[in-house]
Formats: C-alpha cells, sequence, structure tokens
C-alpha cells in the first residue's frame, strides 16, 4: 500500500508555524537577556546568554564565528575566575565590575552580530514609518 502523499499546503503551514515558534523563543531569550543584563546579575545574564547561543549555534556560518564566540567566552571565564565576589553579586568593585560587564556585552553583541548576519531581524530593506 502506498503511502497518502501530504499536501502541499500543510508543508507550508508547518514550516510557517515552525518559524513562528522558533521567532517567540528567540524573542523570549532577547527579552531574559536585557532583564538580566538591566539587574547586574551577571550570572543569570550569562546563561540567558549561553541559551541564546544554544538556540542560534546553527546560524553561525563560518568556524571563525564559534572560535569568536568561544575565544569571548574564555575572557568572561577568566574574569570570573579572578573576581567572585563581583561575578556573584555580594561585591560591586567598580574595575572588577566593568570588566565583568564589559566581557559580557561583548558576547551579546557578538550573538546579536551573528543573528544579523544570518538576516534573523529581517532582510535590511527599509520599512516604511519605522
Amino acid at each position: 500500500m502506498g503511502e497518502t502523499p501530504i499536501p502541499a499546503e500543510y508543508g507550508k503551514e508547518l514550516a510557517y508555524d515552525l518559524r513562528q515558534i522558533y521567532a517567540r523563543i528567540v524573542g523570549e531569550h532577547l527579552q531574559d537577556i536585557a532583564e538580566a543584563r538591566k539587574s547586574d546579575n551577571f550570572y543569570v545574564y550569562f546563561k540567558n546568554l549561553e541559551d541564546l547561543h544554544t538556540i542560534v549555534k546553527h546560524k553561525f556560518k563560518k568556524p571563525e564565528d564559534e572560535t569568536q564566540y568561544q575565544n569571548l567566552l574564555s575572557s568572561l571565564v577568566t574574569l570570573a575566575n579572578k573576581y567572585p565576589h563581583v561575578w556573584l553579586g555580594s561585591s560591586k568593585e567598580p574595575k572588577a565590575f566593568a570588566e565583568i560587564e564589559k566581557a559580557l556585552r561583548a558576547i551579546e553583541m557578538c550573538l546579536y552580530e551573528k543573528m544579523s548576519d544570518a538576516k534573523m531581524f529581517g532582510s535590511g530593506g527599509e520599512y516604511r514609518g519605522l
């Protein structure tokens, strides 16, 4: 017995539904990152960045993209180990705080650049009214 083929419109609907789910998940992670950044909770900020990385890693098209990300991550880990009290939030020593925050923001920007390269924020065309 042959299988009944799935009509093409169902495949299109499924692809659309999956894109919508993916966009919602990415959007939720972007919101989580913003909240953690604003609250100066370095560990949660880092955790949310790592979660976003897991979701968008397949968008890293060149091997050097992942290498760049891993180098930034390594720098952050070094700072977290160097300044554990600041990393855990029990101290806000200005120099250490600034270094850790700068490293986290570099990771965040790296992710956004890769997402932008993959046109996850749109095609780059102009939109009227924006």
